[in-house]
């Protein structure tokens, strides 16, 4: 009996040992495999310099999974609020151009002189007449930059269409190009008007016509190099009547030291 009891105390002790051997295995591999897994789902070393996923870090492994995800799909719905929020925001109109286009500006004309006829009725920022590259002379227009749009609309409504230098100049927004039209109006009763003083103007010549019909358009014609009057001009009326009276009444009439020659003018309109 003794002996029984001791093989059977014997056996029982080896299978145990080798229980818990195995045991101890076992769990050393699922460890190892755990380990192994949890590795896998570690953040870059990249990522982890983020403050957001440093806190994070201090959370269980497990836990730590669903943390990431679950700020992930919050920053997410923070994007996507965002970009609505931003699409909701109404955008502001295109803003309109202030530059504006002079044209048919007298050749002797430069940027000083120009900007001082606009600062009559509004400040320009920048006024710049264009020269030609090979002689150095103006091309006859220019760009002016004012400061808001009511300032540009002020410049046109008072200098389009207007008399400087004996030129009527031509004032729009630079993008807003205007349809060609007359200068200077004219009709088939079209006077010649020679001997000219170099003083008179388009104004002082249409104001002696005026008196003997109805005066369409007046014109006095200048050098393009020197700017000065050529010493002749053009009047225009609405009838033959009243073309005819003028040259009866006007023709060899002084105006302002000389003596005018007045006649139908010839040829194509100028």
């Amino acid at each position: 009996m003794a002996a029984t009891a001791a093989i059977s105390s014997c056996f029982s002790a080896t299978i145990t040992a080798n229980l818990h051997l195995k045991h101890t295995s076992s769990f050393n591999n699922l460890l190892k495999l755990f380990s192994s897994s949890s590795s896998s789902l570690r953040p870059s070393s990249s990522l982890t310099t983020s403050p957001n996923l440093w806190k994070l870090s201090h959370c269980p492994r497990i836990p730590r999974i669903s943390c990431i995800v679950a700020q992930e799909q919050t920053v997410g719905e923070q994007d996507q609020l965002v970009v609505e929020q931003e699409s909701t925001i109404p955008l502001p109109p295109s803003s309109q151009s202030t530059k504006l286009y002079f044209g048919n500006l007298p050749y002797n004309c430069d940027s000083a002189q120009l900007a001082g006829i606009i600062q009559q009725f509004a400040d320009p920022e920048m006024v710049e007449v264009l020269y030609d590259r090979d002689t150095g002379k103006s091309r006859g227009f220019a760009f002016v930059t004012m400061s808001c749009i009511e300032d540009c609309e002020a410049v046109i409504k008072n200098l389009d269409r207007t008399q400087f230098g004996g030129r009527t100049m031509r004032v729009n927004f630079a993008d807003r190009p205007q349809p060609k039209e007359p200068l200077y109006p004219e009709t088939e009763f079209k006077l010649f008007v020679g001997n000219l003083s170099w003083s008179v103007t388009a104004e002082s010549l249409s104001g002696v016509f005026q008196e003997y019909g109805n005066v369409i358009g007046a014109r006095i014609l200048y050098d393009g190099d020197t700017g000065r009057s050529r010493g002749y001009g053009f009047v225009c009326y609405s009838t033959k009547e009243e073309m005819d009276a003028a040259i009866e009444q006007l023709n060899g009439v002084e105006l302002e030291g000389r003596a005018m020659r007045v006649s139908v003018a010839q040829g194509k309109k100028s």
